[in-house]
């Protein structure tokens, strides 16, 4: 009976804090949102240049005519084949420029021979046996010709994402699969394509997920340790009496912000050493360029985390609080499934997360050997937020202080 009084006395406790009766509510469907909402979404807007250097034409023999020539265009049959919700093609004429932008903003690069029409009709009559085709009206049989030395279709795609690159070339396949069930053939796609991955396979999955785990780290570590102890210290008296003293809010929030940020510094160092040391982690980029993403990182989340003591009465309330941080920056911010796979209604929300920006700067360093040119848009971001935070973090310490 004394341990139902115990219990009855710590829920009516709970129940009477309106802020923690709410977390309670909450926080499940908000984790159960995200979640759904996360992986209900299917690949979209996956850019592909398409270099169309087919001449549409195929010459084959026949068993009435001898020699024709047949016009076929299946190049423009596989552009019309891809999926316009997945893929968002783009026709170029320069091979070079189309295979330059792989990376640089596209997933692939498809370029087409001058004989591909060719090559496939001729394929899939080699592969197939005869076969009825019309022809100026008449109808002729279709006969194998000598195998021809022609050039493969060139694929060049973008693996530092594997599950991407995945995605980009299961749909490429289907589309060429389209094309050659026109031709009534069993050819085998694979047979047709010269697929060059731009990174050769290197980057593993392990490797992909990498930046985002230690960015994520951060975020649990920083923001937590940073939140809880500021909390503390107000309702401990210990804030208001410095704040008391000739020291101003910026002051003082500088130095939490230098304090946590040194041990969120040491904590990442060990984090990225153990990964590359223990588990052979990709990092081929710019040490200096990573410590810039960190520093930036983790001075924002420095004033979020002071932010969050602002709104949590004690302890347990920040806790609950860093949880709603904590949930989408690991559902949303691409960790572990691209951003391009989430539904545009909630894909928005991935970009106001601190983590999205971290996580793509770390990949595009670590993975890539990014320069610090290609990482403007990102640190912009990261620096703004530290700004944006900082500044509301010394407008409320000072009425952090008196609140306890």
């Amino acid at each position: 009976m004394t341990s139902l009084a115990v219990a009855r006395n710590v829920l009516r406790r709970l129940l009477r804090d309106v802020r923690t009766l709410a977390l309670i509510v909450v926080l499940p469907l908000f984790f159960v949102l995200l979640y759904g909402n996360s992986f209900s979404g299917s690949y979209s807007g996956l850019r592909v240049v398409v270099v169309d250097q087919d001449n549409g034409l195929a010459s084959v023999r026949t068993a009435e005519l001898g020699r024709i020539t047949l016009e076929m265009n299946l190049a423009s049959a596989f552009i019309d084949a891809l999926d316009p919700d997945t893929f968002d093609v783009r026709l170029v004429e320069d091979e070079e420029a189309a295979i330059a932008a792989v990376g640089a903003g596209s997933w692939a690069a498809v370029v087409f021979p001058k004989s591909f029409s060719n090559a496939i009709v001729n394929e899939a009559v080699r592969a197939g046996g005869e076969r009825k085709a019309t022809f100026e009206g008449e109808t002729v049989t279709l006969l194998p010709s000598d195998p021809l030395d022609a050039p493969s279709t060139v694929i060049v795609v973008d693996d530092s994402n594997p599950l991407l690159a995945s995605a980009v070339l299961d749909g490429l396949d289907t589309a060429f699969a389209a094309v050659l069930e026109t031709q009534r053939s069993t050819l085998d796609v694979d047979s047709l394509l010269d697929v060059r991955p731009l990174y050769d396979g290197r980057i593993r999955m392990l490797d992909f997920t990498a930046p985002g785990i230690i960015g994520f780290a951060m975020t649990l570590i920083t923001v937590l340790l940073t939140a809880m102890a500021v909390v503390r210290e107000r309702t401990g008296g210990t804030l208001t009496r410095i704040l008391i003293a000739p020291v101003s809010a910026w002051q003082v929030t500088l130095g939490y912000t230098l304090a946590f940020s040194a041990i969120a510094a040491v904590q990442t160092a060990e984090l990225f050493l153990a990964s590359v040391l223990l588990f052979g982690v990709r990092f081929v980029g710019d040490p200096g360029i990573v410590a810039l993403v960190v520093v930036l990182f983790a001075v924002g989340l420095q004033g979020i985390a002071t932010l969050i003591s602002t709104l949590s009465r004690n302890e347990a309330q920040a806790m609950q609080f860093v949880l709603f941080l904590l949930i989408p920056s690991i559902m949303l911010s691409g960790v572990f499934w691209p951003l391009e796979t989430m539904p545009a209604t909630i894909r928005p929300l991935s970009y106001a997360i601190p983590l999205t920006y971290a996580n793509t700067a770390l990949r595009k360093v670590m993975l890539t050997d990014a320069p610090l040119g290609e990482l403007t848009f990102e640190l912009a971001v990261l620096a703004a937020i530290a700004v944006v935070a900082l500044g509301l973090s010394v407008f409320t310490m000072r009425r952090q202080a008196y609140s306890a």
